[in-house]
């Protein structure tokens, strides 16, 4: 899998290279960083930090970024480098979880010296958590009365869960597990829900003939609740 992963990500740099838009760092991170990268239904996460970015750059760029977004399922995160190095306060909970897993594949380590301040990390989580919430809402209320595509949509959701559970977990000063299974469960214990509420979904993220039902929906809307309170109400104090 992860030579799969080198792979695409190889052609991917040198196709950029040959259309004149290469970066000049570049990290790997989420799931294929941690060796839980699933094919055909993980995504493959990268940071590109260029020198600087200019509109022929993005022209050049759009071949290589368009077979990269089918290969990989998303595309990457692109800053110049004077952006990057002021990013901390934008992007927190993204560099915070970049941390957790993750690999440098050409360049200097852009994280290194990088700090996240807690304030910042705290109130980005917030705002995801909420988000997260609200989404799983809508989903129900459309999806509702249709197993399979409820299902597809609840097990889809689960990625995003588990890079809010790591967040929760710096946020807390703990490391998050590599596992899925234990973060659940780690997070439980930091914001207080029932880590067996997201169990069943964490565990079945990848098997397409499950059937999330109404009992199980609803422990996983509790928990994100609960965690959504836990952030609004976590106290930076001291900690900074």
């Amino acid at each position: 899998m992860i030579q799969d992963v080198d792979g695409l990500v190889a052609r991917f740099l040198a196709e950029l290279d040959q259309a004149g838009a290469g970066p000049q760092a570049v990290v790997l991170h989420g799931s294929a960083a941690r060796g839980q990268y699933l094919p055909g239904w993980s995504d493959i996460n990268l940071l590109l930090v260029f020198q600087g970015i200019s509109l022929e750059m993005l022209r050049a760029m759009q071949r290589p970024l368009g077979r990269w977004r089918d290969a990989a399922g998303t595309l990457p995160l692109m800053l110049a480098e004077a952006e990057w190095r002021r990013a901390a306060d934008v992007y927190p909970l993204e560099i915070a979880e970049m941390r957790t897993a993750y690999r440098v594949v050409r360049g200097g380590d852009p994280l290194a010296g990088l700090a996240v301040r807690r304030a910042d990390l705290r109130a980005a989580l917030e705002r995801e958590v909420r988000g997260k919430l609200l989404r799983l809402r809508q989903g129900y209320a459309l999806f509702a009365g249709r197993p399979a595509e409820l299902s597809r949509f609840i097990r889809r959701s689960v990625a995003a869960a588990l890079f809010l559970f790591r967040g929760l977990a710096v946020l807390a000063g703990q490391e998050p597990p590599r596992e899925d299974p234990a973060l659940a469960i780690l997070a439980g214990r930091i914001a207080g829900f029932d880590p067996q509420s997201v169990e069943p979904i964490v565990t079945h993220r990848g098997d397409e003939r499950w059937r999330c039902s109404d009992q199980v929906l609803a422990g996983y809307l509790g928990a994100v609740e609960t965690a959504a309170r836990f952030v609004d109400h976590y106290q930076i104090g001291d900690r900074e």
